[in-house]
């Protein structure tokens, strides 16, 4: 059943004044679409947090601290680390700044909700001490009765205990757009998410309603995504895709799931029935993807119908299932843009009216105030939007670590052994070159090559580039990964048409280079295409005429996206011109083999 968002219009108005760019799209630094609340927190009377209280910006943890916890308040934080616990009363919004970070302590949570109503969290990353077996608290805490609740484009990793909980009878929360994973610094306990903490709590029985979407549990995440006592959980349109999983979804006691249009790729089991502690009342696999799943599980019963409206991408073909994968790998975590300087972004507001966001993606140049009450400066740690073109002085590095070889050889449908590098004097960094499946990512100041190589990828040397963005001098690193068949068989000959997009960095231009040429839109009212072009893929050009897309050279099919990962239409590419017609003016990704561009029109 294909539910549909309430007011979907909205949602295109947020692209209606962009000018059209392509560009690379890096493994972080993008700028989120401003998507509405939806899901359970839209219930209950809403969520809408600080909605018409008072604005205030905070740069130290002592203001955040205080302003937090009284609640009553629109809260921007500006970039830096923030140590927490940080406790969060009623009627509040908490919206960061790209490079905001709130931190766990030793003991205790980075920020706690207890017996909280109507707030909103967004664009923060909360990073933990590391997950350890021992007894303590979750990263992030709704706890205690705490209501209405919209935690949306946040990244959490490596809570001590949990990532994200949500426990003793809350109730009407919306998890979206979020990031779940753990690093080295995690060695145990690696379980993400509980909804419901225990056998026992029957106080918990009609509460615990919990929407759970285009969210992401990535490598290091065990279990728990989530594991669901008592609760009415939807968990819909998410992606799974952790080579540490040894189950994704689990259902206890009482759990009434409905694990609908999910994209499970290169895991040991999607769902887990665990019914030692009672019966479970429902735990339906409704329309999933499953590619390299190692252990099948049918759902059981038949689960709950939503009470709100929500559309859901189709994911019944690898194609699909893939264009959600990439939108979700492109905006879950902290992708939202900065406040604008009047401060004029609607975080608070659950209407579907959102505000266009060229009105806010404005340059985040300003950087946190020095305070002996902020744990740590931000320079090392914030990230910047590529299209914001804030630049660190300085020669950037790029230090290799981790056991996989920059240069390997892996079968299709099998996971390369997993390698990062050390970001020092840069904002971030970008790839290009890499086999379908094996991706990119930011985590902290580290960038983490990993994925499951795609069994349909084609066969061949995957020559790719790292390059790191925002210095004065930027750093590259380059690799090759051979996908070998699954047989064994190799690719007769190691010509670029086997992956053409692994070649040099000049092939794929950084979004900044791209941004700062862009082609000054038409004045007319009802605004006309425009487009500058980047090179997306050797010998790929990109033009436009009214509504009608035109790329020639691509010598794979092009598929268009829309904002939200899904399928417009594909065309089968044959070296010539094909031409694609764009619907409505909006924000788009463009697709050709390996390679994802961002395409935003007027």
């Amino acid at each position: 059943m294909n539910y549909l968002f309430s007011k979907t219009i909205g949602v295109a108005a947020t692209f209606a004044a962009l000018a059209v760019t392509t560009a690379a799209i890096p493994a972080f630094a993008v700028t989120s679409p401003d998507f509405p609340v939806t899901g359970f927190a839209t219930q209950n009377g809403g969520t809408t947090g600080g909605k018409g209280k008072s604005e205030v910006t905070v740069d130290n943890v002592t203001d955040l601290k205080a302003y937090a916890k009284a609640g009553n308040k629109i809260i921007y934080v500006k970039p830096g680390t923030y140590m927490g616990p940080i406790e969060v009363g009623s009627n509040v919004t908490i919206y960061g700044y790209q490079g905001a970070i709130i931190a766990q302590p030793t003991t205790g949570s980075a920020m706690k909700l207890s017996g909280s109503s109507n707030v909103i969290i967004r664009n923060l990353k909360f990073k933990g001490i590391g997950a350890h077996d021992d007894d303590d608290e979750d990263c992030l805490q709704v706890n205690h009765e705490s209501k209405n609740v919209w935690i949306d484009h946040v990244d959490i990793y490596d809570g001590h205990d949990g990532n994200l909980d949500i426990t003793n009878a809350s109730d009407y929360v919306t998890i979206s757009w979020t990031k779940f994973s753990y690093t080295s610094a995690s060695t145990g306990h690696q379980f993400s998410n509980l909804i419901g903490n225990s056998k026992t709590k029957t106080s918990d029985r009609g509460h615990l309603n919990v929407t759970i979407h285009h969210s992401w549990w990535a490598d290091g995440v065990k279990e728990r995504m989530p594991r669901v006592r008592f609760g009415k959980v939807h968990v819909a349109n998410n992606l799974f895709d952790s080579k540490d999983a040894s189950h994704c979804v689990r259902a206890a006691v009482e759990a009434n799931i409905r694990i609908e249009k999910n994209v499970f790729i290169g895991v040991q089991k999607a769902l887990d029935l665990y019914t030692s502690d009672g019966a479970i009342t429902a735990a339906q696999m409704i329309s999933n993807y499953e590619e390299n799943v190692k252990k099948q599980q049918a759902g059981t019963g038949t689960a709950f119908t939503p009470p709100y409206s929500m559309s859901l991408t189709d994911v019944s073909t690898q194609a699909k299932a893939y264009a959600l994968r990439d939108s979700i790998k492109l905006y879950a975590g902290a992708t939202l843009p900065d406040p604008g300087k009047s401060q004029t972004v609607t975080p608070a507001s659950s209407s579907s009216e959102v505000q266009s966001s060229s009105s806010v993606a404005v340059s985040s140049s300003s950087v946190a105030k020095s305070s002996s009450s902020v744990a740590q400066s931000s320079s090392s740690q914030a990230v910047s939007s590529s299209s914001q073109g804030e630049v660190v002085s300085g020669t950037a590095t790029l230090t290799k670590h981790g056991s996989g070889s920059a240069k390997q050889q892996v079968k299709q449908g099998e996971s390369i052994e997993e390698f990062y590098f050390t970001v020092a004097g840069a904002t971030g960094a970008t790839v290009t070159g890499l086999p379908d499946g094996v991706v990119g990512t930011m985590k902290g100041t580290d960038f983490y090559i990993y994925g499951t190589v795609a069994q349909n990828a084609a066969v061949g040397a995957y020559n790719f580039t790292i390059t790191t963005t925002g210095a004065t001098t930027n750093a590259t690193k380059s690799g090759t990964i051979t996908v070998v068949g699954a047989n064994g068989e190799v690719a007769a000959s190691s010509s670029s048409e086997t992956a053409p997009e692994s070649s040099s960095s000049k092939d794929s231009e950084p979004a900044e280079e791209s941004s700062s040429s862009a082609a000054e839109s038409s004045s007319s009212e009802y605004g006309t295409m425009t487009l500058n072009v980047a090179t997306l893929a050797p010998r790929l050009n990109v033009s436009v005429d009214g509504r009608v897309l035109f790329v020639q050279g691509a010598t794979q099919t092009a598929y268009l996206l829309d904002a939200q990962g899904r399928l417009i239409t594909k065309v089968q590419s044959l070296g010539g011109e094909s031409s694609i017609t764009v619907p409505r003016a909006g924000m788009y990704l463009l697709r050709v083999g390996n390679e994802v561009r961002r395409v935003t029109v007027r």
